[in-house]
């Protein structure tokens, strides 16, 4: 293990946030070059390396073994794309649980709201490429020809407020509900935490069950929920829909909720009155101040969602399988984690606020920092560490409270005909520009 260490200083990062006991090659097993640990640490430089090919992966290995004094693989693809398909999908998954119990060893007191740790949750799409075995499972989304779209998953991850790790995820159909897709990880929301979600989330069943388990929970109010008085009880729903039977006859047949109502002054909001429901009913141990601001915050789950599918690539899987999709979907959240723990080593080592770091400026420092950690003394590595924090910590994003800018792309896309048919039977219409192309249309020529 010490040799597959020694590689790469990508896997030393690797080492700092994941026992490296887990890659450990099991007795009898055959002896290859993509060890468990080469393979992982290949597919987390894919990762971190946003459009890098397998090509680059092995030219990478290659250029470790030869650094280490070690004979290298062949340049052919082959070998480690086999590898890919050949790791565990339970080792991955072990990996990105030992990163969320190092997160959670990390907390502090300060950390914490009002005594309690903060969960925020939302959910995303994906898209993948368009492969039988990827529209199998996952599907078109609605409205797409055969042929002419891609097949689309969701991905709901539930996020910590106080680090902006990546607590717990799923992902799955995108014809299935955010609430049916929250209730597959909510035992991984501890007691005493409190949930904060946007108005997607807001059924009775879910905050019934939540508080159940001693969670409370900050949700924006549906837009077709009426509400009156400041404290209310919300009575049980007739109809059950997708709730299993004897779990929804255990819930009660009331919750005691709080309401609160305040108005958006910020220029350039669309929203001017904002609702929001939570079960923390004691408006003395929890203002309506402290809630309003705590909901304010829930925002920064769209900027953790920015920097996993726009900053490392997960708005468009690569994966031409549902299998492998898995496994990229688990090692981009652990490559997500990764760099948000780099962060917070920087944040409390140098007294700076998380969210003022800057994630991609994170990404690219250590895009290019990590061969500085291979194969070298401990010493000299713990200098490089800290130096690496000193300079993260001076990558501050400035500072801009109720930042309101218009979604709307400048740059303009090429006009080409849209894909109506699939790419083989598509015949594109010829213009007066390409007059005379092969591919005008019979119908254009007449």
């Amino acid at each position: 293990m010490r040799e597959a260490e020694s590689i790469d200083g990508l896997a030393a990062l690797v080492a700092r946030f994941i026992p490296t006991e887990l890659f450990k090659t099991k007795r009898g097993t055959r002896n290859r070059m993509f060890t468990a640990m080469v393979t992982f640490t290949a597919f987390l430089g894919q990762v971190m390396r946003r459009g890098s090919s397998c090509r680059e992966a092995v030219r990478q290995v290659q250029s470790w073994f030869i650094a280490s004094g070690q004979e290298a693989p062949t340049g052919n693809t082959s070998a480690y794309c086999q590898a890919r398909n050949r790791i565990d999908l339970d080792l991955i998954g072990k990996a990105f649980h030992h990163l969320c119990t190092w997160f959670e060893e990390q907390t502090k007191p300060a950390d914490l709201w009002y005594g309690r740790n903060v969960k925020v949750v939302d959910g995303s799409g994906i898209s993948m490429p368009d492969t039988p075995e990827n529209r199998a499972e996952f599907e078109y989304a609605g409205g797409q020809r055969k042929g002419c779209g891609f097949p689309t998953g969701k991905l709901l991850g539930v996020f910590s407020l106080a680090t902006g790790h990546l607590h717990r995820f799923v992902h799955g159909n995108w014809k299935e509900h955010e609430i049916s897709m929250v209730r597959r990880i909510i035992a991984w929301i501890n007691a005493g935490d409190v949930l904060v979600a946007d108005r997607g989330f807001c059924g009775w069943g879910l905050m019934a069950l939540l508080l159940r388990k001693q969670v409370d929970v900050v949700i924006r109010v549906h837009g077709r929920r009426t509400t009156s008085s400041h404290l209310d009880h919300w009575d049980k729903p007739q109809r059950q829909g997708d709730w299993d039977e004897a779990l929804w006859a255990e819930l009660p047949e009331t919750i005691a909720v709080r309401i609160i109502r305040y108005q958006v002054e910020e220029p350039g909001f669309r929203t001017k009155e904002i609702v929001l429901v939570t079960t923390l009913v004691d408006a003395k141990k929890y203002p309506d101040e402290a809630i309003i601001e705590l909901y304010g915050q829930r925002w920064q789950v769209e900027l953790n969602f920015r920097d996993i599918k726009t900053t490392l690539g997960l708005d468009i899987l690569r994966a031409r399988t549902p299998a492998l999709i898995h496994k990229e979907i688990y090692m981009q959240a652990i490559a997500y984690n990764i760099v948000r723990g780099v962060m917070l080593g920087s944040a409390r080592q140098h007294h700076r606020p998380i969210y003022r770091l800057s994630f991609k400026g994170t990404v690219d420092t250590l895009r290019q920092s990590t061969k500085l950690f291979g194969d070298t003394d401990a010493k000299t590595i713990n200098a490089r560490w800290a130096d690496l924090l000193c300079a993260l910590a001076t990558d501050i994003v400035p500072y801009r409270p109720a930042r309101s800018e218009p979604r709307a792309v400048k740059r303009r896309p090429k006009v080409f005909q849209k894909l109506t048919k699939p790419r083989h039977e598509m015949v594109v219409a010829r213009s007066r520009r390409n007059k005379g192309t092969p591919n005008a249309s019979k119908k254009t020529l007449t």
